[in-house]
């Protein structure tokens, strides 16, 4: 693919994430995405053979974009807690930038074919691998550090991505802003139980 054709590629993927993520699989159409594009229905169609595989490569962008932050986040200095903090703060302002309801790419899968389903299960199963795997040696090297205590840092890099959509949802949810991220990252570094 020229040039020219990948960035109109581009373009048209950054959109149908917006929209998709604004408006959902179901509601979106290839036109608005298209309008949205600057570009007519059919050079959509000259790229994405549907809106299932236009769906499927918003996703992947989503996880790309993800992989994006984490990976600039673990190269840059800072102790393993700061860097858990900046993921954190940096992957909720990116959903919430994007006013997602986070609906397209969970809840309302499901009720996509189970062709469409496979294509994106392939699509993002090793992007989330990666970034388990990314957030599982920041885990290490706290604990090397002595700044964690000793834990499995993949269990404890999965948790800290759930925490991380716990904190996405409380902030769509929750008008009031009543829970914090910053407590929320608190209950996830220093846990429930009592220290001695």
């Amino acid at each position: 693919m020229r040039k020219k054709e990948l960035k109109t590629r581009d373009k048209i993927i950054k959109n149908a994430l917006r929209i998709f993520a604004q408006k959902g699989f179901f509601r979106t159409t290839v036109d608005d995405i298209a309008e949205a594009t600057g570009v007519a229905k059919g050079t959509v169609y000259l790229y994405f053979s549907n809106k299932e595989d236009l769906y499927t490569a918003s996703i992947d962008e989503h996880f790309n974009i993800a992989l994006g932050m984490l990976s600039e986040v673990d190269q840059s200095p800072g102790t393993p807690g700061e860097k858990m903090n900046k993921i954190a703060t940096d992957y909720v302002n990116y959903i919430t930038d994007l006013r997602t309801t986070y609906l397209p790419f969970s809840f309302e899968s499901m009720n996509l074919s189970s062709k469409t389903l496979k294509k994106i299960h392939s699509a993002i199963e090793p992007k989330l691998h990666e970034m388990v795997n990314t957030i599982s040696r920041i885990i290490k090297d706290g604990i090397g550090h002595g700044e964690f205590r000793r834990v499995d840092p993949q269990l404890a890099a999965f948790y800290f991505l759930s925490t991380i959509r716990a904190i996405f949802f409380n902030h769509f949810y929750v008008t009031n802003d009543s829970i914090k991220t910053e407590s929320v990252l608190e209950l996830f570094f220093d846990g429930l139980n009592k220290r001695r």
